[in-house]
């Protein structure tokens, strides 16, 4: 491997790094300090956020913090997931000939699928809300299936926001008293 392939790598691995750090951890302390929130709340909403996906509002909740940041703390944590997941991907496929072949099976499985052509990516949205799978799963799924751009992004990324936001309506009883 010569030098100029191997910098290349060490970059997108540095850049990939620093778009994770900055929206899963320095964002929401930012966050957290302006709004004064004690440091083990912030800490504490990022480790379940990582874990529950959009129903770590309702634990967000439960240590004080309030819904405006909870929700700009997820917003920061949801993209820079997508961005870094992508990223990861794209890092595995250069370097795997075994995932470039199934690359290649999973784009005809995707243009013989008649759901797939139906709904597409827009079949995000629900799968959101599984705990532990949703929004890992979406941009993983997304990436299979090389659907690549600002609109997938903007599917996956809006279907995360719908989630925490019905979550935090739903733990203030907002819900209750609209229906």
């Amino acid at each position: 491997m010569n030098k100029f392939v191997l910098m290349r790598g060490c970059a997108e691995i540095g850049k990939i790094t620093l778009v994770g750090v900055i929206g899963v951890l320095i964002v929401p302390l930012v966050i957290g300090f302006y709004d004064h929130i004690a440091l083990p709340e912030i800490l504490g909403l990022i480790a379940s956020i990582v874990i529950f996906q959009p129903l770590a509002a309702v634990i967000g909740l439960g240590l004080g913090i309030d819904p405006v940041s909870i929700l700009l703390i997820m917003c920061s944590f949801g993209i820079s997931v997508i961005f870094v997941l992508f990223g990861i991907c794209d890092i595995f496929s250069e370097r795997s000939e075994w995932l470039r072949n199934h690359l290649k099976k999973t784009e005809t499985i995707t243009q013989d699928s008649g759901l797939l052509k139906k709904y597409g990516m827009y079949a995000f949205i629900p799968f959101i809300w599984v705990p532990g799978v949703g929004l890992y799963g979406c941009v993983l799924i997304a990436w299979l299936f090389r659907w690549r751009g600002v609109k997938p992004i903007s599917v996956i990324f809006a279907g995360w926001i719908l989630a925490v936001v019905l979550v935090l309506l739903t733990s203030l009883g907002i819900v209750k008293i609209i229906l």
